[in-house]
């Protein structure tokens, strides 16, 4: 693989990243003044249409297989953020968001019977120091851990399942389907789903809230149009698990948003998760176990 591709496909992942980390602080806000389906209904169908009249971003045709697969992937987020959605029902949001981080460790795991790839000892180690960074940034140190399991907990577990898989079959399909397109179906999939589950529950559709306006505008932009863009075209270059540790600088980024721009105090474990984090990356990266005849 090309070291320069392989370079801009880690920065563009970073950039998923922060614009998701950056926006956390914005989506927040905005959910203060409409509903979650309703805001989600509104930001995957605008970011829809903003991608689909960039049509001249891909001179390919739309092909069954792009539809199918753009269907799928659209399919898994949809039932991704659906369960998160429940899990916050049922269990606190600092186990849910622990427990979604944890498709990090999924990635590599169900990578082994779905694709069959080695476990690589770099990966594991790095998810695993990724856990314990984001485990301390959910603040659950501080308030003793888990307590007993719960339904909401085992719902945020299917959750972080189900990103894991998009992460890896878009890794699969990047590589065979066109990245415009790719992106233009997923969006349609998950605003449309969205867009039906809005009007079933008696949401005005195409309302206008000034209220949301800047953060829809902002969080269909950057948090959707662009994230789903970059992904789609970089996993050609990115392995599934490496995607999954640098989706985990998301905490991080969110964190110093909050802090910069909502006030929100950031203690000495955010700054220890955020290091662990980090560590994890860099271990995943460089680590290279010496093979058997160099020993």
């Amino acid at each position: 693989m090309n070291s320069n591709k392989r370079i801009v496909g880690v920065g563009g992942l970073v950039l998923v990243a922060f614009f998701w980390g950056m926006t956390f602080t914005v989506i927040k806000g905005a959910l203060d003044d409409v509903a979650v389906s309703l805001f989600l209904a509104q930001r995957f169908l605008l970011a829809f249409l903003i991608l689909l009249l960039a049509r001249p971003l891909s001179h390919q045709p739309l092909d069954i297989y792009t539809l199918g697969r753009g269907g799928l992937l659209g399919l898994q987020v949809v039932a991704g953020y659906a369960l998160q959605t429940v899990a916050l029902l049922h269990t606190t949001a600092s186990n849910t968001a622990f427990l979604t981080g944890l498709n990090v460790v999924w990635v590599p795991i169900l990578a082994v019977p779905l694709f069959k790839r080695r476990l690589e000892p770099a990966k594991a180690v790095g998810a695993l120091l990724s856990v314990g960074g984001i485990y301390l940034m959910c603040g659950l140190m501080g308030k003793g851990g888990f307590g007993p399991v719960n339904r909401g907990d085992t719902y945020a577990l299917a959750c972080a399942v189900f990103f894991a898989l998009h992460i890896l079959y878009t890794g699969r399909y990047a590589a065979r389907c066109d990245s415009y397109w790719l992106a233009v179906v997923q969006l349609g999939t998950i605003g449309g789903i969205f867009g039906v589950t809005a009007l079933v529950k008696g949401y005005p559709l195409f309302s206008w809230n000034p209220k949301i306006a800047g953060a829809l505008i902002l969080c269909s932009f950057f948090a959707t149009v662009l994230p789903f863009l970059i992904q789609t075209i970089v996993q050609k270059w990115v392995s599934p698990s490496d995607t999954a540790l640098i989706f985990c600088l998301e905490p991080v980024f969110a964190a110093l948003f909050a802090w910069g721009l909502a006030g929100e105090a950031m203690g000495r474990m955010e700054f220890w998760g955020a290091g662990l984090i980090l560590t994890g990356m860099v271990v995943s990266e460089t680590w290279k176990p010496r093979k058997k005849s160099d020993q």
